[in-house]
């Protein structure tokens, strides 16, 4: 399970609003959102994750079954974001990007097989998401390019008011298949 940020949203978060989270019994791989660096203490909390068994990537990859999961943090520039991409995707492996915002896909579709990303919400509020698609060209759904892919998740929350008009919450699912071990 990955976690593309903002999961920790307010200044009250205590670590126990996650305790539930420890039911899924799967591995979580995390990556901080601009949210996180709102917060108060947010050095606390992000170090608190670990207790309920989320793993925050800080701009760095690792290698799971065939496949490079890389994460990138939120609070570095967008030059940095895609010299991390550079230095951390690898040859012959699936390289999967968990980055809270999609503003560099164009720049890094070439070095990952999959880029997941959030921020936008989709706009969430009807008119606000005609100025989200103007600063995020990519701001919902599923973008292509060659044989790469962007998915930019309207997210599972919001931010500000506590409502969406022209915009629905998710948890999405993805599956990932070899499709040259199906062949054998």
């Amino acid at each position: 399970m990955v976690v593309g940020g903002d999961l920790i949203d307010s200044s009250s978060f205590q670590i126990k609003d996650l305790y539930e989270i420890k039911k899924i019994n799967k591995p979580i791989y995390f990556v901080t959102g601009n949210h996180e660096y709102y917060v108060q203490n947010y050095q606390k909390h992000l170090k608190d994750l670990k207790t309920v068994g989320i793993r925050t990537l800080n701009n760095e990859s690792l290698k799971l079954h065939g496949l490079n999961l890389i994460g990138l943090c939120d609070n570095i520039t967008n030059k940095s974001k895609i010299d991390y991409v550079e230095k951390l995707s690898r040859q012959g492996l699936f390289n999967l990007l968990i980055v809270h915002k999609p503003s560099i896909w164009k720049k890094v579709s070439n070095n990952v097989n999959l880029m997941l990303s959030g921020h936008t919400h989709n706009g969430q509020i009807f008119p606000f998401n005609f100025v989200v698609k103007l600063q995020f060209p990519q701001n919902y759904g599923l973008y292509k390019k060659k044989n790469n892919y962007l998915y930019v998740s309207s997210g599972s929350a919001t931010w500000g008011p506590k409502m969406r008009i022209g915009s629905h919450n998710e948890i999405i699912q993805i599956e990932i298949k070899n499709s040259l071990l199906d062949n054998k």
